[in-house]
């Protein structure tokens, strides 16, 4: 069976609890501080490794007193981690900060994820890899590189722009599927989404660009999917008590793609990541709120399953 490659970020995230956001210049009691594993490259690798996938996660740890933890964490989540360089710096650290509504805020350092390069990149890659998943907290470049190669290698690259910046043009058509919240939609397409119908005009203007398929993903309205044959679909997200989102957006990714890989339909594959993503945000944390494969099909049993609808054909 061949992998699901991630190529991406592998963080301590440092979250301070807080009753509300601070204003600029205003200094607020945290209530409580805790660390956990994360970074969007290796959270995403967990989802899938817990959806039942075979992971390969490329990335860098640093050599300092998280390395060990984070290179732990992952692989007592299934997640192969040959690919994982130590490097001569402090790991990558993200500081959170959650308000009483489980909201976010999130301040990155790269560390060792900026010094993740090209040479680092595993050639047995090329021939093993089923999808990549790529991110934006490495360097550019090197996906750049993943992007063009793994198009002449036939091999599907599924991109989640965050954090977000213009892409080039170009590279749009290299990308089988975005997947994108309506900020990083916003920025790529310089669309305010406030409704429904801005987020229809700008999955419209991604999808002309030439990518295959479009998912927005809408926190607690849900999502909307553009596919191969340009169908939009919206679907509604599980009312659930959210205490954490740090590690929504990831879990909904690599569990999609574990499910789609394992032969679900597209439809299965959004409702079972949709799940996935709800359960998470019930638990604090980032790879530790991740579920499993059995906790989600658990959690399908027990609660009705939200509604879908047909908005449109694209033309």
């Amino acid at each position: 069976m061949k992998n699901i490659y991630v190529v991406g970020s592998i963080n301590m995230d440092i979250v301070n609890k807080v009753h509300h956001f601070p204003h600029p210049g205003e200094t607020v009691e945290g209530l409580h501080t805790a660390y956990y594993p994360g970074g969007k490259g290796a959270n995403q690798a967990v989802a899938a490794a817990m959806s039942g996938s075979n992971v390969q996660m490329v990335g860098a740890i640093g050599n300092d007193a998280f390395g060990t933890p984070l290179l732990n964490s992952l692989r007592d989540k299934g997640v192969q981690v040959g690919h994982v360089k130590s490097k001569e710096s402090g790991s990558g650290l993200a500081f959170i900060t959650v308000n009483e509504e489980g909201e976010n805020c999130i301040m990155l350092s790269q560390g060792a994820n900026g010094q993740l390069s090209g040479t680092d990149l595993p050639n047995e890659m090329w021939d093993d890899a089923a999808l990549i998943l790529l991110q934006n907290e490495i360097s550019w470049d090197i996906n750049l590189q993943i992007i063009h190669k793994a198009k002449e290698r036939g091999i599907p690259v599924w991109m989640n722009p965050a954090p977000a910046f213009l892409l080039p043009n170009d590279i749009y058509a290299s990308i089988h599927t975005l997947i994108l919240n309506e900020t990083e939609a916003g920025l790529l397409t310089d669309r305010l989404i406030v409704d429904e119908n801005d987020a229809l005009l700008a999955i419209t203007q991604l999808i002309n660009k030439g990518i295959a398929r479009v998912v927005l993903t809408l926190g607690s309205k849900g999502l909307i999917i553009a596919d191969e044959t340009k169908q939009l679909t919206y679907f509604n997200a599980y009312l659930v008590n959210s205490v954490d989102t740090t590690a929504a957006g990831d879990t909904f990714i690599g569990t999609f793609a574990s499910s789609w890989l394992s032969g679900q339909t597209l439809c299965e594959s959004m409702q079972f990541a949709s799940t996935a993503a709800a359960i998470a945000v019930t638990k604090p944390g980032a790879q530790d709120s991740i579920p499993s494969k059995s906790d989600i099909e658990a959690f399908i049993r027990s609660e009705p399953r939200p509604s879908q609808r047909i908005l449109s054909y694209l033309n």
